[in-house]
């Protein structure tokens, strides 16, 4: 059985003898992003609130995205602490897009990534020979 992390910590929450409040405090946050594909291009976005921008990195391969950003740690942990977490997401492409040319911008807290299709993907326009 495949598990994801949110699966390891309900398993956590719910095997334990002793009620949850008891238990020591564990905050899951998924990151999920968001894929629109319009014309030529794949429109990507993805939430990074709370995190500096210079601790976000973008690797672009031909067929993956990989996005990681890490967490300043603090000796305190606050309720908004909890919710910023570390992201490592690596984005799997399409035959036809070419992730080695996207290009990418952080606004409010998302990360938008812009891949466009291969050139080679793209469909070819025919002129007809009438005759």
């Amino acid at each position: 059985m495949h598990y994801t992390n949110f699966d390891k910590v309900l398993e956590s929450i719910f095997e334990s003898n002793s009620p949850v409040w008891e238990n020591k405090s564990t905050t899951f946050v998924p990151h999920k992003f968001a894929v629109e594909i319009k014309d030529d291009k794949a429109f990507i976005a993805l939430s990074v609130l709370g995190h500096d921008p210079k601790n976000i990195e973008v690797n672009c391969y031909e067929d993956k995205i990989e996005v990681t950003a890490k967490k300043e740690t603090k000796d305190e942990k606050t309720a908004i602490d909890q919710l910023i977490g570390n992201i490592k997401e690596v984005i799997t492409l399409g035959k036809d897009l070419d992730g080695r040319n996207a290009k990418a911008e952080i606004k409010n807290g998302i990360l938008s990534i812009v891949v466009e299709r291969k050139e080679e993907s793209k469909p070819k326009k025919l002129t007809l020979k009438v005759g």
